[in-house]
């Protein structure tokens, strides 16, 4: 594959830079189970993920009880971090892009409470420029609302962006903000259903990410 310039990457983080899917389904479920009716299901969790976390709780509890099985769930998350790891390669990538020069944000639909304990649980406090969570937009992926905020704050043309994702909405999102897409396979990434644009990167390594890296 042709190596590419890029002015700026955004990434996703759940399925596209850690394995942590089954982890956070395992933990609101758990947090969430005792307000809930025994027909709950882990699967009824992880087919409401998109949101925020306390918008998916809000989604199975009454509302007097969000605010605890919330607290509930960070406990787990934080506790039990380390259940969570990075897919191999993944630190190799962000580094050759910092070798590069390229700033990095994160476009993400998880808290921003949950995506700075894994920052800095995995080191990566200074890695990302600027980090777009749930918490910050009004609209979540598919819709192209937390690239544009990453947009404006850089600057940089979309053509010379790319998004890098594992999921259809990760696609669909790129496809809205007129940037550049990377279909992350080397997790666990659902077939594209049909109607999804075609990803401008079908990736399926971290190594296969065209990231020039410059000469010493």
């Amino acid at each position: 594959m042709t190596k590419t310039a890029f002015d700026l990457v955004i990434f996703d983080m759940d399925g596209t830079l850690v394995d942590s899917m089954g982890c956070l389904e395992d933990w609101i479920y758990r947090a969430v189970k005792a307000e809930c009716p025994p027909s709950l299901m882990p699967a009824h969790i992880s087919a409401a993920f998109g949101p925020t976390e306390e918008r998916i709780i809000e989604k199975f509890v009454p509302a007097g009880r969000v605010a605890a099985c919330l607290n509930a769930y960070y406990q787990l998350y934080e506790a039990e971090h380390d259940r969570v790891y990075i897919y191999p390669g993944i630190n190799e990538l962000l580094g050759r892009i910092q070798l590069r020069g390229v700033p990095m944000a994160l476009c993400t639909g998880k808290s921003r409470r949950a995506a700075e304990i894994s920052l800095r649980l995995f080191g990566w406090e200074d890695h990302f420029k600027f980090i777009v969570t749930g918490d910050d937009t009004v609209r979540f992926k598919p819709d192209p609302e937390g690239l544009n905020l990453i947009l404006a704050e850089f600057k940089t043309a979309p053509a010379r962006t790319i998004f890098i994702g594992d999921s259809a909405a990760d696609i669909v999102a790129a496809d809205s903000a007129g940037v550049l897409s990377g279909h992350a396979q080397w997790g666990h990434p659902a077939p594209l259903p049909p109607g999804t644009p075609s990803p401008a990167y079908t990736l399926l390594t971290p190594e296969a990410v065209p990231i020039e890296v410059k000469p010493r």
